[in-house]
């Protein structure tokens, strides 16, 4: 069952705190089982309640972020990941396809080459002793600041295509192509489908 409404489309206070308080969830977790975790809190906070209970929310929040962290690759082969496209082992591969669907991919992209630009810089510094290097990096920050906003408006789908061709299918699903392809890869879609018979997206189309 799918993150659409089962609860009505979405509307009501008390099912919006739910589901804010759901994104705690890995984005997959939030689509298979979503809908019965909302009407399970909305039932606990009972029909006048305005908003979710705070200690189910918090009891939400932890677990969610409990399965995102024992989800989280470890920390090199995340590094490789983020840094040079590296492919992660089979088992996080499930995590990555989460990453690249998400929404802030490129913001998320983009803040861990900053922080690893940071640390670079402060290793150098300390190794030279020269602690004005890393102030004059630091004062820079707003470019910084602006060109991270600048490619995530201008293209926030551009690395997740890069790496999802890569690492994942030929196939690149509807979420992750310009708008006007998105009829394209339903369309690709569905021929595979009647073609084959098999009811998920192929990793390979037009032998990419």
């Amino acid at each position: 069952m799918g993150e659409s409404s089962s609860h009505g489309s979405g509307g009501g206070r008390l099912e919006r705190s739910a589901r804010l308080w759901l994104r705690a969830y890995p984005r997959r977790w939030r689509y298979a089982y979503g809908e019965d975790l909302v009407g399970t809190l909305v039932d606990l906070a009972g029909p006048d309640a305005p908003t979710v209970r705070l200690r189910d929310g918090f009891s939400v929040l932890w677990a969610g972020w409990s399965l995102r962290l024992r989800e989280h690759p470890p920390l090199l082969p995340w590094l490789r990941y983020r840094i040079v496209e590296s492919d992660l082992p089979e088992q996080y591969r499930v995590w990555m396809i989460d990453d690249l669907l998400g929404r802030l991919h490129a913001a998320r992209w983009y803040a861990g080459y900053m922080v690893i630009l940071a640390l670079i810089f402060s290793v150098v510094s300390l190794v030279s002793r020269d602690a004005q290097l890393v102030l004059t990096a630091l004062s820079a920050w707003p470019a910084y600041v602006f060109l991270g906003a600048v490619g995530t408006v201008v293209g926030p789908r551009v690395k997740a295509r890069q790496v999802w061709r890569k690492h994942v299918s030929g196939w690149v699903p509807p979420e992750l192509r310009p708008r006007s392809e998105r009829a394209d890869a339903l369309e690709e879609l569905e021929q595979f489908r009647a073609s084959t018979g098999y009811v998920g997206a192929p990793h390979r189309i037009h032998g990419t």
